[in-house]
């Protein structure tokens, strides 16, 4: 086989794994803590499935309603609850990470507007590898 026809046949094949890698995604169950009027912060919750046969890694998580989303984890320590920031998440194949109260979740400071019960909230999930996914939040009472 020539040169130039190996090669585009190798860039093919890797610009058509991006989409097929992006199906291997799947998130559920997500929700946002509906807080008090006035409350500077907001909580949000999902999980996060990986049906691939490779490792994915979650970087961040962005929302038109809100200025920012952090990835948090709750730790306790000596009996002392403390939030650390996650730069990334990693899911392993056939693994399922849960961004649910008392360990991962999403801070969100700042609503553009208050958000209620029965709202629903736009959430991207953006991965290391340029893959972004959308999925849509209802704001709830726990």
């Amino acid at each position: 086989m020539k040169q130039p026809l190996r090669h585009f046949l190798l860039l093919l094949c890797l610009a058509l794994a991006g989409p097929v890698a992006a199906a291997d995604i799947e998130i559920h169950d997500a929700w946002i803590r509906e807080a008090p009027p006035g409350a500077p912060m907001l909580a949000g919750y999902l999980c996060v499935l990986n049906r691939g046969q490779t490792p994915a890694t979650l970087t961040g998580v962005t929302s038109p309603r809100f200025a920012h989303v952090m990835m948090h984890r709750t730790e306790t320590r000596d009996g002392v609850a403390r939030m650390r920031h996650l730069a990334e998440v990693t899911l392993d194949p056939g693994r399922q990470e849960c961004f649910a109260p008392g360990g991962m979740h999403l801070m969100m400071p700042a609503p553009e507007q208050p958000l209620r019960a029965g709202d629903q909230v736009e959430l991207t999930l953006h991965f290391a590898d340029g893959d972004s996914r959308r999925v849509v939040a209802a704001v709830r009472t726990p």
